[in-house]
């Protein structure tokens, strides 16, 4: 197991921490937060590169807090990948082992052929492509035979077709992997394909921790719903009238999941455009008209004239026939009322 316990780091006046975090063997722990929320401070802590002010790092039971780099065992792939520009493909992808005196370890030619660069062996890093980079970059990292890994956004820069493709190549290899790995990530899309467990950080504090379909469907705060693809719909009220939020009537069951007041979110891929039958029960269904299309893909965007407006994720042939009047369910799994003291951080 990875552990990190009260750690505390600070960089002048941002200040990550102090944290709890850990990670089991053979599972990977996506820490998914916006540019600036501390994710690359908090590898470059755990990695040796940088020493915390308290705390400490734990690798397998043993304290790592106060040892150098070099000596932790552990294996980093950086967002630019970090070749020896001296070196061929193959010398880079066998620096580790040629210093442990395994110049002709055929876990080398394994690790070539896994991540596709067998026939880049010859060539220099300079006139590698972004993404054969960080094929090269994976396969150094874990020649070494680390007892950790830690990604550092290593997809970020990399074109989404070929960022899509070694998404799913990380994907195999980590599952693979009988090690601890974390991978820091801004891309929902890339945290979700790939963590076991997720942990949300933000301006330097953990939001909240836990298995990836706990935090996809169970939102603790504001900025775990936002990152996680929740929407905000509006302050829910309650009168004589009811439960609503605007114009729009709630069923008064969202308030068991769990706040009783805040604000309400709910996810616009499970927002339904169709008659009764669609959703025979639903915590919020109204009559109205389609305000505007937007033909992204691979989802179009509906944005119903609601009050407050609701925007619906729809495939593309379900978009014949959306003209006058429509109705519109979602169902309670789909919405979620955040307390407004959920805005502090929980670990």
């Amino acid at each position: 197991m990875l552990a990190v316990s009260d750690l505390l780091t600070q960089a002048g006046s941002f200040r990550l921490g102090p944290l709890n975090l850990s990670v089991r063997a053979g599972r990977v722990l996506v820490v998914l937060g916006p540019s600036g929320a501390g994710k690359s401070m908090l590898l470059d802590t755990i990695a040796g590169f940088r020493t915390p002010r308290r705390g400490n790092v734990q690798l397998n039971g043993l304290d790592i807090t106060r040892l150098p780099a070099d000596q932790r065992r552990i294996g980093v792939v950086f967002q630019d990948a970090a070749l020896f520009p001296h070196l061929s493909v193959r010398d880079n992808v066998g620096f580790a082992p040629t210093l442990h005196g395994r110049r002709r370890d055929p876990e080398i030619d394994e690790l070539l052929a896994r991540f596709g660069i067998t026939h880049l062996a010859r060539r220099a890093p300079r006139s590698l492509s972004g993404g054969e980079r960080q094929r090269v970059a994976l396969a150094r990292a874990l020649a070494a035979r680390p007892a950790a890994l830690l990604l550092d956004e290593p997809l970020s820069a990399l074109d989404q077709p070929v960022r899509e493709e070694l998404r799913d190549v990380l994907r195999e290899t980590l599952n693979e992997l009988a090690v601890p790995a974390i991978h820091v990530t801004h891309d929902r899309d890339e945290a979700l394909r790939l963590a076991d467990d997720l942990a949300i950080l933000d301006a330097g504090s953990l939001r909240q921790t836990g298995p990836t379909d706990q935090l996809t469907h169970q939102p603790i705060d504001t900025v775990t719903a936002r990152l996680l693809g929740w929407t905000e719909l509006g302050p829910a009220t309650r009168d004589a009238d009811g439960l609503h939020v605007g114009d729009l009537p709630l069923d008064p069951a969202i308030l068991a999941a769990p706040a009783t007041q805040g604000t309400v979110f709910y996810r616009p891929e499970e927002v339904l455009i169709g008659g009764p039958d669609r959703h025979p029960s639903a915590a919020l269904r109204v009559r109205t008209k389609v305000a505007e299309v937007v033909p992204t893909v691979p989802l179009a965007r509906v944005l119903l004239g609601t009050a407050p407006p609701i925007t619906a994720l729809v495939l593309h042939r379900d978009l014949e026939g959306l003209g006058g009047e429509v109705e519109v369910t979602v169902p309670l799994h789909a919405l979620r009322v955040i307390a407004p003291d959920s805005s502090s951080p929980r670990a």
